[in-house]
């Protein structure tokens, strides 16, 4: 029975839709499914109807009917908080599996806490879950907090892909330090910008690259403080580049600095270290899984732009000591999961979910 195809619906339902680490994933792991074979309904910002994308109420009918219309064997959730009533119902109804993808605890998106009514919905929702896939050991810790069982949890990292890097002593100056994320308070340029600020006077280019579009106050802000902080010559704004352009800016560069207040994985930091550039983050989240302060990085207090000035100051005028981390960056970059690896443990734990198998 076990070798049949699997039809799923694959609920990936945002009110906006933004190219994230997380949706990147979400769409790899569709790739493998149908590679294997699957039969995949993917019901996506993009795929109903425009009518419904601005509102829950029409878009959770739309959901609750299409899902109820597929009848899968198994269904896959990743967040669509918005819509845990109507899928609740289809699950009740249709009584199939639920296979949940947790990034991050949304709330990490806004301040970093929810109201007590707020987390009791999400476990609510997650506590019907057969499987719970997350993304690094700090959000499984993050989900077991609500009094979900670690039992139904696994931990797949996401892969990455390799690409063409530059030697690090070939990377042309000025030295390049790059920021790469939706440009939002959660990911807080800021403090990166005013971190930069507070090193003026060395000689180094600041690119800041992510999609402007999500908070366009916040991000006004953003370019107001670099001004402010006299290095409006020194940043550019770069909004969201192509894959090809991403992977040319890392082997470009001398510093990735992302001082995410919350990250689930860091998914920039991981392709950082995968491209040989030494890290400085924000000792937040599940970054500290990937950087080692003083090995292929630095961790930072969130918000503090002092001490981040400090070290990038550290980092851009000791060339021995970016050496050094630039090489400890690579081998662990080099460790780190392969989207082919990623893929098949992402199709493996999809089928053992509709086949009601816990490891």
């Amino acid at each position: 029975m076990e070798d049949r195809y699997l039809r799923v619906s694959f609920v990936m339902l945002g009110l906006k839709d933004y190219s994230t680490g997380g949706y990147i994933l979400n769409h790899q792991m569709v790739d493998a499914l149908r590679a294997a074979g699957h039969q995949v309904d993917v019901i996506h910002y993009r795929t109903i109807p425009s009518g419904c994308r601005g509102s829950r109420l029409k878009g959770s009918f739309h959901v609750l009917r299409r899902v109820l219309a597929e009848k899968p064997d198994l269904l896959v959730v990743s967040k669509s908080y918005s819509f845990m009533i109507p899928l609740r119902l289809a699950l009740y109804v249709l009584d199939i599996p639920l296979l949940y993808m947790v990034h991050h605890l949304e709330w990490h998106d806004r301040s970093g806490e929810a109201s007590g009514f707020r987390k009791g919905m999400v476990k609510w929702f997650l506590g019907r879950a057969d499987r719970i896939w997350v993304n690094s050991r700090c959000t499984a810790s993050d989900v077991v907090s609500l009094g979900i069982s670690p039992d139904i949890l696994e931990v797949v990292p996401p892969g990455l892909d390799d690409f063409p890097v530059k030697p690090y002593s070939e990377r042309e100056l000025p030295l390049r330090i790059i920021s790469v994320g939706t440009v939002c308070p959660r990911k807080d340029q800021l403090t990166l910008v005013r971190a930069c600020g507070i090193i003026r006077e060395l000689d180094f280019v600041l690119e800041i690259l992510g999609d402007e579009s999500a908070d366009p106050d916040y991000s006004a802000a953003v370019r107001e403080a670099a001004e402010a902080a006299g290095i409006w010559n020194k940043t550019i704004f770069s909004g969201h580049v192509s894959r090809g352009d991403l992977e040319k800016k890392y082997s470009d560069s001398h510093v990735l600095a992302n001082l995410s207040r919350w990250e689930g994985y860091g998914m920039a930091a991981a392709e950082a270290l995968r491209a040989g550039i030494p890290v400085v983050a924000a000792d937040a989240g599940a970054v500290p899984e990937l950087v080692t302060s003083g090995e292929n990085g630095f961790l930072v207090e969130p918000g503090n732009a002092a001490e981040t000035a400090s070290r990038l100051q550290e980092l851009l005028t000791d060339e021995e000591l970016r050496k050094r981390m630039a090489d400890d960056a690579l081998r662990k970059g080099r460790g780190l999961n392969t989207w082919k690896a990623s893929k098949a443990a992402l199709v493996r734990l999809s089928v053992e979910t509709a086949f009601g198998k816990v490891r």
